[in-house]
């Protein structure tokens, strides 16, 4: 059994041991079928935020989930970055949602809803690198350069 299979077989025991978890999604290389041998495993997760503060004293709230999908995957720690969807920037979200592969849903449908909130028009794709650009371009001459 590959690994995405098998992380998707075992979600159930990602929601029995993690019951603030709403959504659990693969993106990057390896969802989009392009790793190799060196890359690491990017995880994003959305939860439910009242959850996390009344129950995770952790300076980082997905900490305790690196750690349970490391053991599923027989990997080190540290081959894995998990992204916070609460709260990570805008055009993270973006890829996430484009590229993503659910491992873990609560709810029918979790997914779909964060792609609705979360997929940028090529429009504004457009003018998030348009804005990007000029914010480099400003601080580059302040710099002097």
């Amino acid at each position: 059994m590959n690994s995405l299979k098998l992380l998707k077989a075992t979600s159930q025991t990602l929601a029995s041991t993690h019951p603030d978890l709403t959504l659990l999604v693969l993106f990057g290389s390896r969802a989009r079928g392009e790793e190799d041998p060196t890359s690491d495993w990017d995880f994003a997760f959305l939860s439910d935020p009242d959850y996390l503060v009344e129950r995770k004293p952790f300076w980082f709230p997905g900490s305790d989930l690196v750690h349970t999908l490391s053991k599923l995957l027989h990997i080190s720690d540290d081959k894995i970055d998990l992204v916070n969807l609460n709260n990570c920037s805008e055009i993270l979200a973006h890829f996430v949602a484009r590229d993503g592969q659910v491992i873990y849903e609560k709810t029918d449908g979790e997914f779909a809803q964060f792609q609705q909130r979360a997929l940028k028009s090529k429009t504004e794709l457009r003018e998030f690198r348009r804005s990007k650009r000029e914010q480099v371009l400003q601080a580059l001459q302040r710099w002097g350069i």
